[in-house]
């Protein structure tokens, strides 16, 4: 993660362009303790790291070693375990997944803001933007389904049925834009000065499709924002992602021929259930014309990655 530029440089920059001289900072899930160290070096007068593994060990090191270990108390515990004996300035976090909902980042930070943030303190990051695309990946779709593809005559089908209800991540080179079928939508902004609970629903998407093509799945990315003028982007027109999100691909239960000016609509939803989330996604395909022929009415979950006989809520 330190040595992911595209991630580490806008978060150096944050904490530049938040931490005063006698600011105090929160960082939670230090690890190696690489925010708090920074945030020594731009000047905070008081650091609390907070690292639940074992790792904090090798960050108490690391502190030592460029000379910050006074001013970092380090806290091996979960944040919200954690009572602090002075509100933070600045609080700093990155415990996201491949996409921000992601076990308990977003209830950290809820509780963080909550208790340990002093007034008018700021959160880094500051919100997270989620999109999704329809795409054409024939490739990748193919390489999900190939184990369960009658492997020495035999119908592997519940497995087969389980992964097209699971979602995998991907990389730059797998989806780029000439991929995209229609133009992204907005899903969700998780703002995190306000949010209050963990679950994302966001509203629905509606996609018009630009062009002729086959619908493979949904491609799901988040644009970053740390402060109000630095931030990132791991959308498929971006040459160089932060490599350790990643962007999430969600197929469709079979391949659709898509026409432009077809409608497409998408309904996402992320619920934490214990400390996973499970995932739903409800597609919709019309064709163009007077007949609004329905292509496909798919409704998918982890849940049945689980439970593959439970249907699918709502």
């Amino acid at each position: 993660m330190i040595a992911d530029k595209v991630r580490m440089d806008p978060y150096a920059h944050a904490l530049k362009a938040a931490i005063k001289p006698d600011s105090v900072v929160l960082d939670i899930g230090t690890a190696t303790g690489i925010h708090a160290l920074l945030a020594c070096k731009f000047g905070a007068r008081q650091v609390y790291a907070i690292e639940a593994s074992e790792t904090i060990h090798l960050a108490r090191e690391i502190a030592q070693v460029n000379g910050f270990a006074h001013r970092i108390e380090f806290i091996q515990d979960l944040s919200t375990n954690v009572t602090l004996p002075e509100p933070a300035d600045v609080i700093v976090s990155d415990l996201r997944g491949v996409l921000p909902p992601f076990s308990d980042h977003i209830p950290s930070i809820v509780d963080a803001r909550q208790r340990h943030l002093a007034p008018g303190g700021t959160l880094i990051p500051k919100r997270d933007i989620l999109w999704a695309a329809l795409v054409e990946a024939r490739y990748l779709y193919q390489d999900l389904l190939r184990p369960w593809d009658y492997p020495y005559g035999l119908s592997m089908e519940p497995a087969r049925q389980i992964t097209l209800n699971s979602w995998t991540d991907t990389d730059t080179d797998t989806i780029r834009l000439n991929n995209l079928l229609a133009e992204p939508q907005l899903w969700a902004v998780l703002d995190y000065a306000t949010i209050e609970g963990p679950h994302v629903a966001g509203s629905k998407m509606v996609h018009t499709a630009t062009r002729d093509g086959t619908a493979h799945g949904w491609l799901v990315w988040f644009d970053a924002e740390l402060t109000e003028e630095i931030g990132f982007s791991n959308g498929p027109g971006v040459d160089k992602i932060a490599e350790v999100y990643g962007r999430g691909f969600f197929p469709l239960l079979e391949p659709v021929s898509i026409a432009q000016g077809d409608t497409i609509s998408l309904t996402l939803q992320a619920d934490l259930v214990g400390e996973e989330y499970v995932w739903r996604w409800h597609t919709r395909i019309q064709s163009q014309g007077d007949t609004g022929t329905i292509k496909a009415n798919f409704r998918q979950s982890t849940g049945r990655s689980t439970h593959p006989t439970s249907p699918w809520p709502g």
